[in-house]
């Protein structure tokens, strides 16, 4: 940091601003000015330098982004899903200091995101990004305000579950490869959420009990499905070991085997997040009830089981049947 005069006469300083960026320019005729001048902003230089708050404010996103993952991120049942979310997110502001994360400019993303997916998935981003900021708040490294407060959300589109019925499933398992068709067969069977039904463990299936124990959830609260003589005979023909996984399947791999087993046999593209749909209807259409659904789900609300009532064969139908005879059809 130092006083310069130029060609011309005119003084300049040579100095560090309070965010660490260098900086030459002319702020005066004379040196004493000059000096003056340069005196205040390496003031406000050493100042930045032992404030913390004000040092956590010239912070950029990307330099928070390793303190997210391992203390927040790191710490969640579905943490793969969520951190490939997050990358996406830490592309974008990374090289934003947090101050400068407005509502306009995280607006924008949601938009952007909104456009090239759906409200649902931008709605997941944003609160990818909100939660990013009030850890950070309540980690004491950064006193700033939450920019997502001001940003004003849609409403997510109507739930579109994909379901396909007992003969669809028939249809495309012999088109999915020997290595991969009984981990399909498990999610048609069980419902499990694509992370649980690749990190099925053997540990946790009890042959003896019929019982097979899912420890990490989405919910994060573990849950016990029953083991049924099908899926049970699928499993023993993995031959069962005392510890390890079950399936030796990639999520890239099982998508994969999906897609190409649903164009051979002529159904709608199908994810595999579908078959827990599918469970979800063949359960109930089997004669299941929807108590037990929300059980075998995991779910934490009925209302969420619920919306698998209008795939329900003759469901609506059959609660209007408490109806008929009230009036006397020779009379119509």
């Amino acid at each position: 940091m130092k006083v310069y005069k130029n060609a011309k006469g005119l003084y300049g300083i040579d100095y560090i601003d309070e965010n660490g960026k260098r900086h030459r320019c002319i702020v005066a005729t004379n040196e004493s000015a000059a000096k003056q001048e340069l005196a205040k902003r390496t003031t406000a230089f050493y100042k930045a330098k032992n404030d913390p708050y004000l040092r956590q404010e010239s912070q950029l996103f990307k330099d928070m982004a390793p303190l997210f993952i391992k203390h927040h991120i790191n710490t969640l049942p579905s943490k793969d899903t969520y951190l490939a979310m997050f990358e996406k997110i830490a592309a974008y502001f990374g090289n934003y200091r947090l101050k400068d994360v407005t509502p306009l400019l995280v607006q924008s993303f949601y938009y952007e995101k909104a456009q090239l997916t759906s409200y649902s998935n931008a709605n997941r981003y944003f609160g990818i990004i909100s939660k990013f900021f009030n850890c950070l708040n309540d980690w004491d490294q950064y006193s700033g305000p939450n920019p997502c407060r001001k940003v004003k959300k849609q409403p997510e589109e109507p739930f579109q579950p994909h379901p396909i019925n007992e003969q669809e499933i028939q249809q495309i398992l012999p088109f999915i490869s020997d290595a991969v068709r009984p981990c399909v067969a498990i999610g048609f069977y069980t419902g499990l959420r694509r992370q649980e039904l690749l990190g099925l463990r053997w540990e946790n299936i009890d042959f003896t009990r019929k019982t097979l124990y899912i420890p990490k959830t989405k919910t994060e609260q573990p849950r016990t499905l029953g083991l049924t003589a099908d899926i049970e005979q699928i499993l023993c023909g993995l031959n069962p070991q005392k510890s390890g996984y079950v399936f030796n399947v990639k999520e890239n791999q099982l998508k994969y085997q999906l897609n190409k087993a649903t164009a051979k046999a002529g159904i709608e593209h199908l994810r595999p997040h579908d078959m827990r749909h599918s469970f979800a209807v063949n359960f109930l259409n089997r004669g299941g009830s929807l108590e037990h659904l929300q059980r075998l789900l995991g779910h934490s609300k009925i209302t969420t089981t619920q919306r698998y009532l209008r795939f329900k064969t003759g469901e609506i139908a059959s609660k209007m049947m408490v109806m008929d005879g009230m009036i006397p059809l020779n009379i119509v």
